[in-house]
This record gives structure tokens, sequence and C-alpha cells, in this order.
């Protein structure tokens, strides 16, 4: 038997009995106690990798932080300090290349790596500088003349996704494009969000990408409601999404999905977020972590981070960053006022 499904008959094997909720999704402690878990498994991801790798990672270092901070905005316990290490390594790790970054060259994973870059220095409200001006720069050097940004990495889902890639690149430069490129940047902006209103999804990452993008850069209603659409169409009877129509459903997509939903203005009391809530819930293992099985071809020296489930520990750390973030933005502390959102 491989590796693989020794570990996948592991985590399986972990996972709680499915509960029945109606369309109001779980209980506020039900979802209380997901978080938590889950903010163990995240907190201790993160602040592991520094002492085995010193590269930034999209997996470790911006989702982790991401998750961190939509648990802190809803209330609960985080380590700070650990937020903010995330972020300084994450400087720390570009600024060693900051003359690769000025001449928009040599950045491993390119424009993918530096808009998940400047998303973490977003999520830990970091101040832009002379370093997050070379990567506004490095952003304006790769994009395509069809107004794309390419990820080139050829690794589903998180590096997968030229949509994702774009809606990150545009992202970075709306929010940290130095006065000088201020010009240039509008104009590569427009230009990704005309790329954005025609491109076709072919996967679960590009739906939620396109909806995220077209939201931040202020795509006019129709364009936002139809790319909303497309998401929650894609939504299982089990109440979760798939990175594929082949695959079964998943925390990966399913948290992504809830959270970009979110964050793009639909409510978290409809019935469709909270069937996605109830699907994470039940699909939490009983050490806090969400199992996602990777489809990435493996390149990297495989180590030992403590993190659960082996070869796809990389893809099931960030799926339980995303469901930590969608189950953060779903709880609603005033369904119960007499207990503290992230008390004990």
């Amino acid at each position: 038997m491989t590796a693989w499904r020794i570990a996948l008959g592991i985590a399986l094997a972990s996972l709680p009995m499915g509960r029945c909720w109606a369309d109001d999704g779980p209980p506020p402690e039900a979802i209380r106690g997901a978080v938590e878990r889950g903010l163990i498994r995240i907190e201790q991801a993160a602040r592991n990798y520094p002492d085995h790798r010193d590269c930034f990672s999209c997996h470790h270092q911006t989702l982790p932080a991401m998750a961190m901070a939509a648990a802190d905005r809803a209330g609960f316990e985080v380590d700070r300090d650990l937020l903010a290490e995330i972020i300084e390594f994450s400087a720390e790790s570009f600024q060693v290349r900051i003359e690769s970054l000025r001449d928009g060259a040599g950045i491993g994973g390119g424009s993918m790596t530096v808009g998940y870059g400047l998303w973490a220095f977003l999520e830990g409200d970091r101040t832009p500088d002379a370093l997050s001006d070379a990567m506004a720069g490095f952003l304006l050097k790769n994009q395509q003349a069809s107004g794309r940004w390419s990820s080139n990495s050829g690794r589903p889902p998180l590096e997968g996704s030229h949509v994702m890639c774009t809606a990150l690149a545009a992202y970075g430069l709306r929010e940290f494009a130095p006065l000088a490129y201020r010009s240039l940047s509008k104009e590569a902006i427009a230009k990704a969000n005309a790329w954005l209103l025609s491109v076709e999804p072919e996967d679960q990452e590009d739906r939620a990408a396109k909806l995220w993008g077209l939201w931040l850069l202020d795509a006019d209603d129709e364009a936002i409601a139809e790319a909303r659409a497309a998401v929650l169409s894609a939504q299982r009877e089990d109440g979760g999404w798939a990175q594929l129509d082949s695959l079964s459903s998943d925390a990966y997509a399913t948290g992504q999905a809830l959270t970009i939903l979110s964050r793009t203005g639909f409510p978290t009391n409809d019935p469709a977020y909270r069937r996605g809530l109830a699907f994470l819930v039940n699909s939490q293992c009983d050490d806090g972590s969400w199992f996602v099985q990777t489809r990435a071809r493996g390149f990297q020296t495989p180590f030992d981070n403590g993190d659960p489930h082996g070869e796809s520990s990389f893809i099931s750390v960030a799926a339980t960053c995303w469901a930590v973030a969608a189950l953060a933005e779903g709880i609603d502390a005033r369904a119960d006022p007499t207990t503290e959102v992230g008390a004990d």
C-alpha cells in the first residue's frame, strides 16, 4: 500500500461522524470549537516553518496570516506576536531578493509568489516601503499583453490558476503601487479587470478567484453577481465544494469558496453558507486539521514540519487556513449572547 493511501486511511479514520443541522447550520459552540482547534494547527505550522526553510511560502505564511487575522477580527484569541513574525519572515525572504524584484526576474513562482507576498503584507497591516515598491514594480514588468498574470509553477490548486494569479497581482498593485507607478498601475489594473471579465473559469479555484478579483477591482454589479452565481452553482449536495468536477468536496475548495463569498458581500446567514459551514465542521479531523489529498507534483525535498498528513501536509495546512477563515467569518456571536467568542 502506498504511503499516501496509508495517510488517507488514517485521516479518514479520524474524521468525526457527520452531524445534521437545519439550514441555519452548526450552532455557535460547534463553530467556535472548530476554529479554536484549527488555530492550534495553523499556529503550530507557521511557528515551525522557519526552523526548516528560509523561503516564503503561501501555505505557511500568507494563508496562516489570513486565517489568524480573520479569527482575530471575529474575537478569537490568536498569537499576535506570531502573526507579526510571519509577516517579518515573509518580508525578509523577499528583501534578500530585492534586486531580482527590481529586475522583474529571478523570483521562484514569479508573479504568483509576489502576489501572495503582498497579500500577506496586507493581512499583517505592513506599511508600504521600498520592498513593496519593488514587488509592485515586478508585477508591472510581468503582466502579459492580454492583461493577465501567469502562474508558472503548475502546482494546483494554490499555484495553478492564472485567474488567481491575476486577482492577487492586481490586488497587490491596487494596494501597494507607489506614487511613481500610479499611472502605470491604473492601466494594468484596468487591463486585468477586462481580462477577468472575459475569462471562462476552468475549475473551482478559477471560479472563486474570478469572483474575488472582480469584487476587488470594482467591476460592475452584474458581472460580480454572475461570478457569484457560478461559485454558488458549484456547491454540492453535501454542502461542500470540490477543486475539480471529478473530485469529491474538500475543505480547501469549501473554505475558500465560503471565505470569498463572505468577503464579496454574500450573507453568511444564507442557507448555502450555513450548509458549507456544516460540511467544514463535520469534516474536521480530531487533531484540528482538515485533510486534503495533494494534486501537486513533488519537487521539494520533504521535511517534517510537525504538520499532519505527510506528503499532503502543505495543501492540508492551506485547507485548514481557508476552513478556519470561513468559519470565523460565519460565526455570529449574537446567536449565543451568554458566551464570549473565543472563550474557553
